[in-house]
């Protein structure tokens, strides 16, 4: 059995054998991912040189946020992303500065017109999940985590209508991706862990905006992740969401896998760990990770991926590891 990329997707996604390991691997790339060219250059030519079965596109983490007034400290070299120069919230009265902004214009053209470049260049159709932020991570990264939950205590009203803004900002951007091809997202959220607020405060402020873009664009998407970033993350309390795959911090915070699938039938997308632990392992212990996830439930319901992001300056003998090892385990038979 010899499957396209999009086959071996849709195989891992509906729980069934594939021949190999559905697997990809994604990072960003400071300082030349805000150039609509080269960011659709070199994601084509990381899929290309490993093999991916999919492509996880990587605008770079505060697009969300450039037209609503953030600024941004940028570093020389390709290896540290830009951050937040100063917080543009501070007050809870700051939130009223907030303004619907076109999700089709501004930086979130940029992004837009890298996936169109991206899909002009392909030969082969692959796989294409385009990345968006919960509209309340987008917020907090406005000012910070903590203050955005202090703010909603203090004045929920004020933090729902921003929320609303940026919703409806989010929403115009994921039509317009879909529009030029996208086969669903990567839905990141960065404040679905347990201590980062109460679970009512998750369900009325994080979970409720979250479903209502997916399942805005469910019906015309197939292929669609759920990231919940950092430790103790609320699984158990979005299994409802509209998406076909979770990933999470698996191998570096837990649950493990096997927990999760205790509750879930969502596809996993993950086993591999990400950014300084990863570059910490040695190459026994990646090919361990890869070994180990290819074996699991016969690799049915699982595809390969970095807990998070794997960190710009991984030496690409590392990713050729995990490419090898995903080849040799086809050949080997790591699922008998």
């Amino acid at each position: 059995m010899s499957l396209t990329h999009k086959q071996r997707v849709e195989r891992a996604l509906a729980h069934q054998e594939t021949d190999r390991i559905a697997y990809s691997m994604w990072m960003h790339f400071p300082n030349r991912d805000r150039h609509p060219r080269r960011l659709a250059e070199l994601s084509l030519a990381n899929q290309v040189k490993y093999d991916l079965d999919f492509i996880k596109f990587m605008p770079f983490g505060m697009y969300s946020t450039i037209d609503f007034g953030v600024d941004l400290d940028v570093f020389p070299g390709y290896t540290e992303a830009p951050v937040l120069h100063a917080p543009i919230i501070k007050d809870v009265k700051d939130w009223d500065k907030i303004h619907f902004v076109p999700g089709t214009a501004g930086e979130y053209a940029v992004v837009l017109e890298a996936q169109q470049l991206l899909f002009e260049m392909m030969d082969e159709r692959i796989p294409f999940l385009q990345t968006v932020f919960s509209p309340m991570t987008t917020l907090a990264k406005m000012c910070s985590p903590k203050v955005l939950v202090e703010h909603l205590r203090q004045d929920p009203a004020r933090i729902h209508r921003a929320l609303e803004i940026v919703t409806a900002t989010t929403l115009e951007f994921m039509k317009a991706s879909v529009e030029l091809g996208a086969d669903g997202f990567f839905f990141a959220s960065q404040l679905s862990g347990e201590d980062a607020m109460t679970s009512e405060e998750h369900t009325a402020f994080v979970k409720y905006y979250d479903k209502e873009l997916l399942k805005a664009t469910a019906s015309q998407t197939w292929f669609n992740v759920l990231h919940l970033h950092g430790p103790k993350v609320r699984l158990k309390e979005v299994q409802d969401y509209p998406v076909q795959g979770l990933s999470w911090h698996d191998r570096d915070d837990g649950p493990s896998m096997d927990e999760v699938r205790s509750y879930s039938d969502k596809t996993f997308v993950g086993g591999l760990s990400w950014g300084s632990n990863w570059l910490g392992k040695t190459d026994e212990e990646v090919t361990a990770e890869v070994r180990e996830v290819a074996s699991r439930h016969d690799g049915k319901g699982i595809i390969l991926g970095p807990g998070c992001v794997i960190a710009p300056q991984t030496p690409e003998s590392r990713l050729q590891l995990v490419h090898s090892t995903v080849v040799e385990c086809t050949r080997s038979c790591c699922r008998c």
